[in-house]
């Protein structure tokens, strides 16, 4: 019994003991999730060439960031400060918002490697209809003595190396995308 009870109150004093946050300041899971979205847009930012375009650009998709959230820019710049004086919990979120970040980098590396695979399986599809066109036609034009079906079959398998050859680079510039990192900032 006494240990239920000694387990109780360090249950209740370690739940205790949680730092809250002053009033007017985003509470911690909600500040996550900003900084991760201004971190993404960022990121796209800094591929913007003009700078003029990404201020432009940039001042819109802050103001959704800060419409999604309900918040403003106001509340934001003060909840930073307050993080930014408390670096262990600042530093707690950034180890979330990292987690997130590469959660996502492995999302998008997998779609991306799936929207290959479909894309080379459509291009391999168009090769081999046109393989098979160009030999029936071929072997429609082949007269019926043996030196002419000789040269279309010597002209189809040039054909079938062509589209092998074709494919065979296809499928390794897929591999080679599929195995390149996917950058997300």
């Amino acid at each position: 019994m006494k240990r239920i009870v000694w387990a109780f109150i360090v249950v209740v004093l370690g739940l205790g003991c949680k730092q809250k946050v002053p009033d007017g300041i985003i509470e911690r899971e909600k500040m996550e999730g900003i900084l991760f979205d201004i971190h993404l847009v960022d990121g796209y930012l800094s591929s913007i060439y003009v700078q003029d375009s990404a201020r432009k650009v940039g001042a819109a998709y802050y103001k959704g960031i800060y419409k999604k959230y309900d918040t403003d820019s106001i509340q934001y710049s003060k909840s930073l400060t307050y993080y930014n004086q408390n670096p262990e919990l600042l530093k707690e979120m950034y180890n979330v918002i990292s987690n997130k970040m590469d959660k996502q980098k492995i999302a998008l590396k997998r779609a991306d490697s799936l929207w290959q695979k479909k894309k080379f399986r459509a291009d391999s599809l168009k090769i081999i209809k046109t393989f098979k066109a160009d030999s029936l036609t071929l072997v429609k034009k082949a007269k019926p003595d043996s030196l002419s079906r000789v040269k279309a079959n010597a002209q189809i398998k040039k054909k079938r190396k062509q589209a092998d050859s074709l494919i065979n680079t296809k499928r390794s510039n897929v591999n080679l995308v599929i195995a390149s990192p996917t950058l997300v900032q």
